[in-house]
């Protein structure tokens, strides 16, 4: 940042200015981020503690997502080599499975991610306590 003086000529900022506006605060805010290792009120939430709602929204997007790249990839070769429909049955199909394996996959990284509390509702086998089981 530059500024000019009465004759035009122009000299540089002072150090420690951004906008005119001191920065030995700042810096001493950001150190003192860094040191702590945190980044205050707005940290966000790491991905194991997604609510169900936003794990199924996911899950969706991914399958729905696999299925119609492969329509798109088969759609275009078909029309770049005169197949038509062969390319586009065959890629989503590919992006069907496809779109299946990701969402396993995910799931089972989710499963093995949770994080499990003593509070929460593990379903009816969870709480048996009689002594047959049953």
């Amino acid at each position: 940042m530059t500024n000019s003086d009465k004759n035009g000529a122009e000299k540089d900022a002072p150090k420690g200015l951004v906008g005119g506006v001191p920065t030995g605060d700042l810096d001493a805010r950001i150190r003192a981020a860094r040191q702590k290792g945190g980044y205050g009120e707005y940290q966000t939430k790491p991905k194991e503690h997604l609510s169900g709602h936003a794990k199924a929204s996911r899950l969706g997007t991914e399958f729905i997502a696999a299925i119609l790249v492969g329509g798109f990839i088969g759609y275009f070769a078909d029309m770049a080599m005169g197949t038509t429909p062969w390319f586009l049955l065959v890629m989503v199909l590919v992006g069907f499975v496809a779109g299946v394996l990701n969402v396993v996959r995910a799931a089972a990284r989710m499963n093995a991610e949770a994080i499990i509390t003593p509070d929460m509702d593990l379903g009816p086998e969870a709480h048996r306590d009689d002594a047959d089981g049953k």
